[in-house]
């Protein structure tokens, strides 16, 4: 139930964020041309792909270290 729970809430933030980089895009920037919007939106999305890994990974590394000592004094 969980991970349905988690893979439902990416899907509405993810429609949610496109939808209003769209939004952004075409009322900010509207003399752009479409491909240029895309090549931003796939960036912009890119970079938060990225930093979520790093983020999860970090807290995964955290995660077994601290298991990992758990038994050691200091």
């Amino acid at each position: 139930m969980r991970r349905i729970g988690g893979i439902l809430l990416a899907i509405g933030l993810g429609i949610l964020i496109c939808w209003a980089l769209y939004w952004f895009l075409s009322s900010a920037f509207a003399w752009l041309p479409l491909p240029v919007k895309i090549a931003i939106t796939a960036i912009a999305a890119g970079l938060v792909l990225l930093l979520a890994s790093l983020v999860r990974e970090k807290h995964r590394t955290a995660k077994e270290d601290k298991d990992k000592f758990r038994g050691i004094e200091k």
